[in-house]
């Protein structure tokens, strides 16, 4: 699958989808999102997803609805990381996505 395809949705309210945002023009994405509910359907493989919520619950709900979008290729929730800050959360979801890429 080439990256020249890809698309990359950034879905939430956390802050740290701001720093992936700004992380991701080092990757090879088609299309950067950054929104607050998830996207309309359908998703494909050439979709991937990134949630992050302030209410932890409220994103692993948010990340389980991915699934009923579609057949997205990737579907990841940015870890909490207690006491890291957001940039370091940011990184830690970027490096997943180069392994992607």
């Amino acid at each position: 699958m080439t990256t020249l395809t890809m698309r990359l949705w950034l879905v939430g309210d956390d802050e740290v989808l701001d720093a992936i945002a700004d992380l991701s023009r080092h990757l090879d994405y088609f299309q950067v999102a950054r929104i607050d509910e998830l996207p309309e359907p359908p998703l494909s493989a050439h979709d991937h997803v990134v949630v992050a919520m302030e209410d932890e619950a409220r994103g692993r709900d948010l990340a389980a609805r991915v699934h009923t979008l579609g057949s997205p290729g990737h579907v990841m929730i940015v870890p909490s990381l207690p006491g890291k800050s957001s940039g370091a959360r940011a990184i830690v979801a970027a490096a997943e996505l180069v392994a992607l890429l």
